[in-house]
């Protein structure tokens, strides 16, 4: 897993002596690759004071495979190419990535902005040939063991299925999960999965409510409600049931891949298997005892293949389809509908009436709200209204400065021209730098003076670029919210006419979540509905209330 969530404080990061890096240290999920964290930050910090180096932040990914790059090493590439470091230490070049695609395009992305990587356990000064080509080697072999062992789990995974067991072992809900052992006498015990007592009439009455048609978010709010939790100990919800329902495990089934379907090979820079992408599936008798009856599964599957040939719409149909989110939990809501019973008892259905909490629809953990789309879109229509004259009253104050201004010199043209003397002091200042490092090279100077010379530059290279960057504020703070003030009344003159999917991609410039918030009292008792907060996206998102209305209605103590 991934942790640490690094917080890059900008150029202060810069200051002191020293370059300054980000340590990287990455746990593989390969047991023969693990090496503990402790061992690769000392190394990396042995290095950082050999060199003269400061580490002013650390990004750690723990348990995670270097196939692929969907780690917070992309983060500390992003500090690099911010400016904010000069660029990333790890224990070892492979601690990168060992992907041959990943390993390309993020050097690249490293040295498009003059960063570096630097290995604190292999000396190669990457700044020559030789050094490069040092790396290269160790990125060959990085990814040359990468798929030695790629080939030793394929071989795992034969070996498991052959012998009726998953291919990935762990455990099953439903199921005691017994590991290969060796006892006291040395008689060695066969890995074994034995149906849990009690939880295995959960599973096979699951089966069965699902094959008589019963909804399947039905069934994961019962679960939910009754405090039943999957192997990880978290609430189920509805994909993760379907998906374990689906596998027909609790059947005395395998669902597996086959090896020879002529499915694409997989992206070598995706964590996932090919068979994620591909449909076909077949299963295999497993080698453990059965709860759920095979005429009881057949059934199921007969139900979900009737389920699934119904017509389904692949486009939002409302315009804030997923955009509304649940402020007790912060987890989205989705769109549900409703019915009433008109004149002579007639049932009347309202598709897309309410946006309902995903969490409480789906495992009832949180207490949710309910809330109808016109609510949430007529707060939408409100909040634009409510900016627009916002934006416009500041761009009038702006307007009314300039004209008391001198008008032979506009503000625009002053930041321009300090925007460009400070980009020419910075080439200076990196030319005077080189010229330093080659006179102390070629011993014209002492090292003494030298790095009094290169301190005094550091230190005006920091505060020249915060003022280049303070100034780039300035100027486009304003500038971004104005340009959105047609966006904003296209939509509040045009809602109505305007297509779904375009009034979608209008509002994705314009919000980041509509906040739907429950029903709550006054202090007066008088009860107040519930309401919607469009959050901008220039505005930070608020915190979620509590998942539990107790929790959230709670007066505080004076």
């Amino acid at each position: 897993m991934s942790t640490h969530s690094p917080t890059f404080d900008g150029p202060r990061a810069l200051r002191g002596p020293g370059e300054p890096f980000i340590g990287y240290i990455r746990v593989s999920t390969y047991y023969e690759d693990k090496i503990s964290p402790e061992i690769q930050r000392t190394a990396i910090e042995a290095w950082s004071k050999r060199n003269g180096k400061r580490i002013v932040d650390w990004v750690e990914d723990l348990d995670m495979t270097g196939r692929n790059f969907k780690r917070r090493i992309m983060t500390a590439i992003k500090a690099v190419e911010d400016g904010k470091a000069r660029g990333i230490a790890v224990w070892r070049y492979s601690r990168f990535g060992r992907s041959r695609h990943g390993n390309a395009l993020n050097l690249a992305r490293l040295e498009r902005v003059g960063g570096r990587l630097e290995s604190a356990t292999e000396a190669a000064d990457t700044s020559t040939a030789f050094g490069r080509l040092q790396m290269g080697m160790a990125f060959k072999f990085a990814e040359f063991e990468s798929d030695r062992i790629g080939e030793q789990w394929q071989e795992t995974r034969e070996n498991r299925l052959t012998r009726g067991l998953p291919a990935t072992g762990g455990q099953r809900w439903g199921y005691i999960w017994t590991r290969r052992r060796l006892d006291e006498e040395g008689v060695l015990h066969p890995e074994t999965y034995t149906p849990a007592e009690e939880l295995d009439l959960i599973v096979d009455d699951l089966y069965g409510r699902i094959a008589d048609g019963e909804p399947m978010n039905s069934a994961c709010q019962w679960l939910g409600r009754n405090g039943y939790v999957g192997t990880r100990g978290k609430p189920w919800k509805q994909t993760g049931l379907t998906r374990y329902l689906d596998s027909g495990f609790a059947s005395g089934w395998i669902r597996t891949h086959p090896e020879d379907c002529d499915c694409p090979p997989a992206d070598p820079d995706e964590p996932s298997h090919r068979a994620a992408k591909c449909t076909r599936r077949i299963w295999i008798p497993g080698n453990h005892e059965t709860i759920v009856k095979e005429d009881v599964w057949e059934a199921y599957k007969r139900r979900r293949k009737e389920a699934a040939s119904k017509p389904r719409s692949q486009t939002a149909a409302y315009a804030l389809s997923w955009m509304v989110k649940c402020a007790r939990c912060g987890g989205a809501c989705s769109i549900g509908g409703s019915s009433t019973r008109g004149a002579g008892g007639v049932l009347i259905r309202k598709n897309g009436y309410v946006f309902r909490c995903s969490e409480h629809k789906d495992s009832a953990t949180c207490d949710g709200v309910y809330i109808r789309r016109t609510v949430a879109e007529r707060a939408v229509l409100d909040k634009l209204a409510e900016w627009v004259e916002e934006i416009e009253a500041e761009a009038a104050k702006i307007e009314q400065q300039g004209d008391r201004a001198e008008q032979t010199d506009s503000p625009q043209d002053r930041a321009e021209r300090a925007r460009k003397r400070l980009q020419e002091r910075l080439a200076e200042i990196e030319t005077e730098q080189d010229r330093q490092t080659s006179l102390v090279s070629r011993g014209i100077i002492p090292e003494g003076s030298y790095i009094r010379e290169r301190d005094r530059l550091a230190g005006e290279q920091l505060a020249t670029t915060e003022e280049l960057a303070e100034l780039d504020k300035r100027k486009q703070q304003p500038t971004d919210r104005a340009a959105l003030v047609p966006v904003m009344r296209g939509l509040i003159d045009r809602w109505e006419i305007t297509p779904v999917r375009t009034r979608r991609n209008m509002l994705r410039e314009l919000i980041q979540g509509v906040w739907a918030y429950p029903k709550t009292e006054g202090p007066d008792g008088e009860e107040i509905p519930a309401y919607a907060v469009p959050i901008a996206v220039w505005e930070p998102e608020p915190e979620p209330i509590g998942r539990r209305a107790e929790r959230a209605e709670q007066p505080t103590e004076a």
